[in-house]
């Protein structure tokens, strides 16, 4: 097996507590009218005090951060892509088996949220595994929802750097979110392709991720796929899954780094690799550019400069 599972963090339930405060009485002797009438006038001062505090309190917890709430770093840049509403698709290009891109992804998604946009997140998952990471953002029994995801085949034997715990992690961040966004969801577009045609795995990705797009018309649709299956330009004699959406709906980001390693699988060994998409020594700040002539490789349109791996 050639990835790590992930250790999920213990859930913390606060506890509150409230204290009664009691008043005594004088029984000595019968009260006076006068007395009376401040004794009625000091009841209703203390019921509206106990309101008041009630208040306050419920306030108070409201306030209060959610335990376990994600926690969300903005990236220079990103309002770019959320300023063209024309764009529907936004492909974010990496090579797998890092820490930093599914991080570095989740943080696009808040960021997304907090500019009011609708998001829907497809991961390069296969579609069968459907059902599991539904029940990671929704099952109220979290560690069951986690077992059932690991038994799938895919996160039991796949050594390419896509079932890792950063991408657990990232999967937990996003239940996190929804559990103050409820629409969001994470959908699966490695769809299974027919027999071994060259490109029949790009084509059946692509008309998944545009049968997504049209199912979602309001929606953003974040995509988090490697970086060949991103590219906007045809090689090795076929189409790559980008390039089944429409060009003008689409934006492709290519992930860069400045060095560093990822966990992937070549010449089917797997293992930790040097390799990836690197600035060439170029001072680079993080964040993200649209300017094409900034890219490593030019089939992409921008690049998202990500942090050492």
């Amino acid at each position: 097996m050639c990835h790590k599972r992930s250790f999920l963090p213990t859930r913390l339930d606060a506890v509150n507590s409230t204290k009664s405060l009691g008043f005594s009485r004088n029984r000595e002797r019968p009260l006076s009218g006068t007395l009376q009438v401040e004794r009625k006038l000091t009841k209703t001062i203390i019921r509206q005090m106990k309101l008041i505090v009630t208040a306050l309190l419920l306030v108070g917890f409201n306030l209060l951060p959610t335990p376990g709430a994600a926690k969300c770093h903005s990236i220079p840049g990103a309002e770019q892509l959320w300023s063209d509403a024309s764009v529907h698709w936004v492909l974010i290009g990496e090579m797998h088996g890092s820490n930093e891109t599914p991080d570095a992804f989740s943080n696009l998604v808040c960021n997304a949220l907090a500019h009011k946009r609708q998001v829907t997140m497809a991961l390069e998952r296969p579609t069968s595994e459907q059902a599991a990471l539904d029940g990671i953002l929704t099952h109220r029994n979290l560690t069951a929802a986690e077992k059932v995801l690991l038994a799938e085949p895919d996160w039991k034997n796949g050594m390419d750097g896509r079932a890792s715990e950063a991408m657990m992690r990232l999967l937990l961040t996003l239940r996190q979110l929804r559990e103050i966004h409820s629409g969001l969801e994470v959908v699966a577009f490695d769809a299974p392709s027919e027999g071994e045609i060259p490109g029949a795995r790009d084509q059946a990705m692509g008309h998944t991720l545009l049968g997504l797009g049209r199912a979602k018309p309001h929606s953003l649709i974040l995509v988090l796929t490697g970086n060949v299956h991103a590219m906007q330009a045809p090689q090795f004699g076929y189409d790559f899954a980008a390039m089944y959406l429409p060009a003008r709906e689409r934006l492709s980001l290519e992930v860069t780094d400045t060095g560093g390693g990822a966990w992937v699988t070549f010449d089917g060994a797997c293992g930790p690799s040097k390799g990836g998409v690197e600035t060439k020594g170029r001072t680079v700040p993080f964040g993200i550019s649209l300017d094409p002539a900034s890219l490593p490789m030019a089939r992409l349109m921008a690049f998202f400069h990500s942090t050492p791996r």
